[in-house]
């Protein structure tokens, strides 16, 4: 199996040369927009690649001086998001024409970008630029890796630096599945596992009250250096989020291999957010701020790294029903306490949801599957058959 990660690494350009890669960004960004403006224009959508190439190419040619084959990404890039803008048509949601701003990322191929173990080169307008890369512990044992292949990547700037997104693809070998741990996502745990371990979420939730509290005091003044202390703070509590969030899915992993699971289960959590509309203010709040599918997708890259395999169930009366004998019921659960109706079983409610995830899992199991599987639990394991 392949698992593809992105590595972000931060480049030093050559001072003589950051003119021509500012300027390609300028143009760049023209020719996204350019292409938009031409695929919106009709009542059908431009979505065919071949047929807005006709449409746009050699009018960038004349109009900018970018080398072919970035117009030949601009033109990609913006097919890729009108589709999806059709996509989400669809599915009733809102998307409007999209609008490309300045230093949008330019995607690169292996025709304009060559990757090296500590530097790179890639097209400009003025001919190419070779970059060195200022490389951290974790960029170095990525770059320095034997099972890592290099595919494409994206050139961003933030104001002040200029970062290449590598795409790399790793050949990974997934452990026969025997094991199976459970995995609850929530709003006031963060996770919780079969084997019954609990990430509480009052840190995260904390910090993120105390953010919005001061941004809050910060936009009431209205002023320009309330304007630019806000510009300044602008990601810093994402990038918090994110390290939260990534030392969470290192210890979920970390448990997995503790107790020998082959398989981390979670649910299904696809259009949370439209489900959660229907929900009292205070609680859709907490779900819209709550980043799962984040959470889930540096689980599933970790566990896939170390030859875990993950799978996604649907959660369907997970909250309601009872991982002891299967009786389900709404009055079952009360806050965050569970106790059957029918045979009296008590437990955190959260607890009782994660070992109700790994059953459907196991439910679910392939025919293919030789012998009886097992569920990891906090008392050990249940073998089902």
């Amino acid at each position: 199996m392949k698992i593809i990660k992105t590595c972000k690494v931060k480049l030093s350009i050559p001072k003589e040369r950051k003119q021509d890669v500012f300027e390609t960004f300028k143009q760049y960004n023209f020719a996204l927009n350019y292409c938009v403006d031409t695929a919106w224009k009709s009542n059908k959508k431009i979505i065919n690649k071949s047929r807005l190439h006709k449409l746009t190419y050699y009018p960038l040619r004349k109009k900018t001086n970018l080398p072919a084959n970035l117009i030949c990404s601009a033109r990609n890039k913006v097919c890729d998001t009108i589709k999806l803008c059709i996509i989400n048509w669809h599915n009733h949601k809102k998307a409007s024409k999209p609008t490309f701003k300045p230093f949008s990322a330019i995607q690169f191929d292996k025709r304009t970008l060559t990757i090296k173990n500590r530097e790179c080169t890639f097209s400009t307008i003025n001919g190419r630029v070779k970059a060195k890369y200022l490389l951290g512990d974790y960029q170095k044992k990525i770059l320095d890796g034997q099972n890592y292949e290099f595919r494409t990547g994206t050139l961003s700037y933030n104001g002040k630096d200029f970062f290449l997104n590598i795409t790399i693809i790793k050949s990974i070998s997934i452990k026969k599945p025997k094991v199976i741990m459970g995995v609850d996502l929530g709003v006031n745990n963060i996770a919780v596992t079969s084997t019954g371990k609990f990430f509480k979420a009052s840190f995260l939730n904390d910090k993120r009250r105390q953010f919005a509290e001061r941004r809050s005091k910060i936009q009431k003044k209205g002023t320009r250096s309330a304007h630019l202390l806000l510009k300044r703070m602008s990601g810093r509590e994402n990038r918090f989020a994110n390290w939260v969030l990534h030392n969470i899915s290192k210890q979920i992993v970390m448990e997995a291999k503790r107790v020998n699971a082959q398989v981390i289960a979670m649910e299904k959590l696809t259009n949370i957010r439209e489900s959660a509309r229907r929900w009292r203010k205070l609680e859709k709040h907490k779900v819209f701020l709550w980043p799962f599918f984040r959470l889930q997708r540096y689980i599933r890259y970790k566990a896939l790294e170390e030859g875990i395999d993950v799978w996604f169930v649907e959660p369907k009366y997970s909250s309601q029903r009872c991982s002891k004998c299967g009786h389900v019921q709404s009055s079952n659960r009360k806050g965050s306490n569970f106790c059957c109706k029918a045979c009296g079983y008590r437990v955190h409610a959260d607890y009782n949801a994660s070992k109700n995830i790994a059953i459907f899992a196991l439910e679910g199991k392939s025919p293919s599957w030789a012998g009886p599987c097992k569920l990891a639990l906090k008392s050990g394991g249940l073998i089902l058959h």
